[in-house]
C-alpha cells in the first residue's frame, strides 16, 4: 500500500512547513502534496526519489481549461513531479462530458510531454455515484491511472472515504485508487489495513505515526 502526504494548510508558513516535511522523512512516504507556493521548498528538503504532487484549480475545479494548462506548467517549471486536477463541476454538473473529456486529454498532452503523473480528485460527497462512475471511467480510459475520491478541503470521515473507493473500483476496477479521508485514531487505521488499498494519503505526523504503528 502506497503511502501519501499533503499539506495545504494556507496558515502554515515558510519556517513551519520546511519543518513539517523534514518531520515526514523518517516515514519514507511514497509521494508529498503540497500547494504551489511550497514545490521549491520542498524539493530542497526531499530526496530526489520522493515524488512532489500539486493540486491544481483547488478545491473547485471552476478555472477554464487554458488557465489549468498555464497553471500547470507553471507547477513543473517550480519542479512538481505530479499534477492533482480538481474535475471541472461546470462540466460534470452540466453533463458536458464531451469537454471534459478534451479538458482531460489536453492535461494528459501536457503532462506526458513533460513526464509529469496526472492524477484527478473526485468529490464523492458532492456527486451522486452513477456520475462518479462515468467520471472514473472517462478518467481511465484518457490515460489517468490514479484517482482520489475527495479533494479533503473539508473534514472527511475515512470510513466514507473507502466506502466510496471500494464502490468506483467494482464499477472500474483497474484504476487506482487513493483513498484520503481524515484518519486520528488507531481502529481506523486497523480499517484501513483490512481494506487492502492501493494507497492512502493522510495529512498529519499523527496519521503516518500510526501507519507505521506495528
Amino acid at each position: 500500500m502506497y503511502i501519501e502526504f499533503s499539506h495545504y494548510d494556507i496558515s502554515t508558513n515558510e519556517n513551519e512547513f520546511k519543518n513539517l516535511i523534514k518531520d515526514t522523512l523518517r516515514f519514507n512516504v511514497d509521494c508529498v502534496s503540497v500547494l504551489p507556493q511550497y514545490i521549491r521548498s520542498a524539493k530542497t528538503i526531499l530526496s530526489t526519489t520522493t515524488p512532489i504532487y500539486c493540486p491544481v484549480d483547488y478545491p473547485l475545479g471552476i478555472f477554464d481549461t487554458n488557465s489549468k494548462v498555464s497553471f500547470i506548467e507553471s507547477c513543473i517549471k517550480n519542479g512538481a513531479n505530479g499534477i492533482e486536477v480538481v474535475c471541472p463541476s461546470y462540466f460534470l454538473c452540466n453533463r458536458k462530458y464531451d469537454k471534459f473529456r478534451e479538458d482531460i486529454k489536453q492535461i494528459v498532452a501536457l503532462c506526458s510531454e513533460k513526464n509529469v503523473e496526472v492524477r484527478y480528485f473526485l468529490e464523492y460527497r458532492v456527486y451522486k455515484y452513477e456520475l462518479l462512475y462515468k467520471i472514473a471511467q472517462i478518467l481511465f480510459s484518457l490515460g489517468v491511472d490514479t484517482i482520489l475520491p475527495s479533494t479533503g478541503y473539508l473534514l472527511d470521515d475515512i470510513n466514507d472515504n473507502v466506502l466510496a473507493a471500494g464502490l468506483i473500483n467494482k464499477k472500474v476496477p483497474k484504476i487506482n485508487i487513493v483513498c484520503n479521508g481524515n484518519v486520528w485514531l488507531e481502529q481506523q487505521v486497523n480499517m484501513i489495513k483490512k481494506a487492502k488499498l492501493y494507497g492512502i494519503r493522510v495529512n498529519s505526523l499523527n496519521a503516518l505515526e500510526l501507519l507505521h504503528k506495528d
